[in-house]
């Protein structure tokens, strides 16, 4: 069967953010709040699907 390499990423990544939550939907939510409230720093903005955005947070960037 074949299989996407970037999917396969795309899952593994997934499966790491999730576990470093204990799997919790509340935990990740939580977190992506206070990742989006970093200045400067949007994960996603949907008002103006032109503009992609031109920073992403990441979880070890310091606040």
């Amino acid at each position: 069967m074949y299989q996407d390499e970037i999917i396969a990423e795309v899952w593994r990544n997934r499966d790491a953010y999730a576990a470093q939550h204990h799997y919790s939907l509340a935990e990740m939510v939580s977190d992506l709040r206070a990742r989006q409230g970093r200045p400067g720093c949007k994960l996603v903005d949907r008002r103006d699907q032109a503009k992609p955005s031109s920073q992403l947070c990441s979880s070890t960037a310091s606040t």
